[in-house]
């Protein structure tokens, strides 16, 4: 056998790179599972590549000695808290040491349909489930990188439209001059992820469309100003926001979508929110989305992270009501909860290769979150080749997930 790879006792878990499988590796069983680097296995054994959870270190073992070790489902949240597992790694840089003006690039660099700008993580509001926070103060991309990179995106022959987001990509001043960039060079769709507060000036937003950009993904958070402002940790937020769906309505040339971060403070505004947009904007359509827990979703896992049944339960009876009038969907769910509220899936492995990415935590040396993996109860899903499981705080903070995920299978419909 080769050579064995430290680790130490707080290192207990593997997540396994072919099937996202979460694993126990006890103390007591460190001496009997070997760890070794590639190549240097038996060849008469079937290896796998893991990473040792908290540290990201890459190791090899032997399939077999694994499975005496699995860790049941139901005691999963107990061996995250009780060993601190966080779920936490480094972003690796892809910037070429020595070059700070390279274009960090991450994701398809082959074949993309899409490319996701992150201009920064600056913004103007605080929400209490920002995955961005993390980068909040980290440097933007300069005006070079962001041209060099939708420079790059458009000679790839696949490419088909460009999402500028942040952060909030509206508080740049050079915003207007790099969507005319994106339409000159072709993009088919130009999208704009925002909070509505510069929008809301019909000479800005003017401004905007003039310039080229197509699509509108604005947050709304609430169906009454207290929550949505206190979601967004600022106190005219809803107005702003508000202001600015009605404009979008007006216009009427821009594609419009309304971004609903579903979390423990406004899952009782759920269908009330679908009132709210039809009345103001009825050629709107909404999307719930389910928290990213990064940034400050981690810090306020808590008080903001919905169970996934609660945000079923929810978003099933929003879809129901705005059957034939709203068209809704969902995002950062796993595909089997998706089919459970009666919707086709949005955050499989195969949509999310077909991204080509862009931003500031690819170069930064900052934590950050969304480390995933399978449950057994997973074993045997439809959707199991096309999906990375469930976030590690979220196994760590509900000692039911196994039961989310088997109630989701139980409702799982053949959506159109």
């Amino acid at each position: 056998m080769g050579a064995t790879q430290p680790m130490t006792t707080s290192e207990l878990l593997l997540l396994t790179h072919d099937d996202q499988r979460l694993h126990l590796v006890p103390v007591h069983a460190l001496r009997s599972v070997l760890l070794f680097s590639a190549g240097d296995g038996d060849p008469d054994r079937a290896a796998v590549a893991c990473t040792a959870l908290p540290s990201g270190q890459l190791v090899h073992v032997n399939r077999d000695e694994i499975g005496p070790h699995l860790l049941p489902d139901e005691e999963i949240s107990a061996a995250l808290t009780r060993f601190e597992v966080t779920g936490l790694r480094p972003a690796h840089s892809q910037r070429p040491a020595g070059d700070p003006e390279a274009v960090p690039m991450f994701g398809n660099l082959a074949d993309p349909t899409w490319l996701s700008l992150s201009l920064g993580g600056q913004c103007d509001s605080a929400c209490v489930f920002c995955f961005t926070e993390w980068i909040r103060h980290e440097p933007r991309l300069t005006r070079e990188q962001a041209m060099r990179s939708l420079d790059e995106a458009a000679s790839i022959a696949t490419m088909e439209g460009v999402v500028l987001t942040g952060g909030e990509p509206t508080l740049r001043k050079d915003l207007p001059g790099l969507v005319r960039h994106a339409s000159a060079k072709g993009f088919g769709s130009i999208g704009l992820q925002t909070n509505g507060h510069r929008i809301s000036d019909p000479r800005y937003l003017d401004e905007l469309v003039e310039s080229g950009v197509t699509h509108v993904l604005l947050s709304l958070h609430g169906a009454r100003r207290e929550t949505h402002d206190g979601i967004a940790g600022r106190r005219d937020s809803f107005a702003l926001a508000l202001r600015a769906l009605t404009l979008l309505a007006s216009d009427g040339r821009v594609v419009t979508e309304v971004n609903f971060v579903v979390c423990a403070q406004n899952v009782p505004e759920v269908e009330d929110f679908l009132d709210l947009v039809c009345r103001i904007a009825p050629n709107t359509s909404v999307r719930y989305s389910f928290p990213i827990v990064e940034g400050a979703a981690y810090d306020n896992v808590e008080a903001t992270l919905p169970s996934l049944g609660t945000f079923t339960d929810g978003v099933s009876a929003a879809v129901v009501k705005a059957a034939g009038t709203t068209p809704v969907s969902v995002a950062n769910v796993p595909p089997c909860i998706s089919s459970a509220v009666g919707l086709p899936p949005t955050y499989t492995l195969s949509l999310r290769r077909s991204m080509l990415g862009v931003s500031p935590f690819a170069g930064s040396a900052a934590l950050r979150g969304e480390v995933a993996a399978k449950l057994q109860e997973c074993g045997g899903c439809r959707f199991a080749d096309d999906c990375d499981g469930l976030q590690l705080p979220y196994l760590r903070y509900f000692p039911q997930a196994h039961q989310h995920v088997a109630a989701a299978r139980g409702r799982q419909r053949t959506c159109s």
